[in-house]
C-alpha cells in the first residue's frame, strides 16, 4: 500500500525537536529545520563538525528511550536501520510522530524540498516516492524566482 502523507505546516514554536544521529544523515535534515527554530537537541556518539557551535543542545551518548521525553517530533537520523527502528517503536509507544531519514514506510511525516524567503515558504514534495524530482522542481521554482 502506498503511503500518502499530507502537506501542512505544523506551529513548532516552543515546542522540542529530536535528532538521534549526528552524522552526515541528520546534517541535510537538520540544515532545514534549523530555518524555523533553534529548540533542537542532538543526541549521538558523533557528531559532525557542522553542528558544533550552533546553539543546539548536543548530548553525546548511544541512544536511549528515554532521550524522547518532552520532545514534539524525533527525526532518526542514524545509519543504523536498526537504531532507526527502535526510535519509531519507542516514539509511536509514547504518540510521538517520527521522521525515520530516507524510509518513507517507517516514517509518520516527511520533509518537503522547501523554499524559504522571509515569511514566504515554497514546499514541494513527491509524496516521498521522488526525492531527487522534488529537489529539481524546488530548484527550478528557486530559479524563477531568481531569475524575476
Amino acid at each position: 500500500m502506498i503511503k500518502v502523507f499530507l502537506p501542512l505546516n505544523i506551529r513548532i514554536d516552543d515546542k522540542k525537536i529530536l535528532f538521534i544521529g549526528g552524522g552526515n544523515i541528520a546534517l541535510h535534515k537538520i540544515q532545514t529545520v534549523e530555518r524555523y527554530t533553534r529548540n533542537i537537541t542532538i543526541v549521538a556518539t558523533e557528531i559532525h563538525d557542522a553542528l558544533k557551535g550552533k546553539g543546539f543542545e548536543i548530548v553525546c551518548k548511544k541512544y536511549e528511550e528515554t532521550d524522547l521525553d518532552g520532545f514534539f517530533l524525533v527525526y532518526a537520523a542514524t545509519d543504523s536501520f536498526e537504531v532507526n527502528r527502535k526510535v519509531k517503536a519507542d516514539a509511536a509507544a509514547r504518540g510521538i510522530m517520527v521522521n525515520v531519514v530516507d524510509n518513507r514506510e517507517l516514517s509518520d511525516f516527511i520533509s518537503p524540498a522547501v523554499i524559504k524567503e522571509n515569511e514566504m515558504t515554497i514546499a514541494v514534495s513527491s509524496n516521498g516516492q521522488d526525492v531527487k524530482k522534488a529537489v529539481a522542481w524546488r530548484n527550478r521554482i528557486r530559479e524563477m524566482f531568481r531569475d524575476g
